[in-house]
């Protein structure tokens, strides 16, 4: 199956927004040179918030990294971080022009929609995610020091 390019670089952008963020392991710092570069027109909105979205991502290998060297309790945290912002990243992902058209309607700046967008997406994902943390099964978890 042949992608659109707008798809392919939506895919990019999540990639390469997780990838800078790992890096420099500063979320707000590549959602601000996205902000950046969609206010001066050098990337699209939709790729902006894609870029955003994927630094959602890449904030995890912070959590990882400080996690792994933890208490199990701490690994529990890290992977959770995770589960939450990868899955958030696929679900969110096809519906990018979505998420842009109810940040348009919200904000008229491109730099404002995507910031609107970055709180939209979290504030989603976390709603999402709120009722699996009253399942008995974290109940049973026992967190006990190594």
């Amino acid at each position: 199956m042949v992608r659109p390019p707008a798809q392919t670089s939506l895919l990019w952008g999540v990639i390469a927004g997780a990838a800078l963020t790992a890096l420099v392991h500063s979320s707000a710092a590549v959602i601000a040179m996205a902000m950046s570069l969609a206010t001066i027109q050098g990337i699209p909105v939709e790729l902006g918030v894609a870029i955003t979205i994927g630094a959602n991502v890449g904030t995890c290998v912070t959590a990882l990294i400080a996690g792994m060297s933890g208490s199990r309790a701490g690994r529990y945290v890290a992977w959770s971080h995770i589960l939450l912002n990868v899955g958030g990243a696929i679900l969110f992902y096809p519906f990018i022009h979505q998420l842009v058209s109810v940040s348009a309607m919200l904000a008229s700046d491109a730099s404002e929609q995507i910031a609107r967008s970055q709180t939209l997406f979290n504030i989603a994902c976390s709603l999402l995610a709120l009722p699996f943390c009253y399942l008995n099964t974290w109940k049973r978890i026992e967190f006990r020091p190594q």
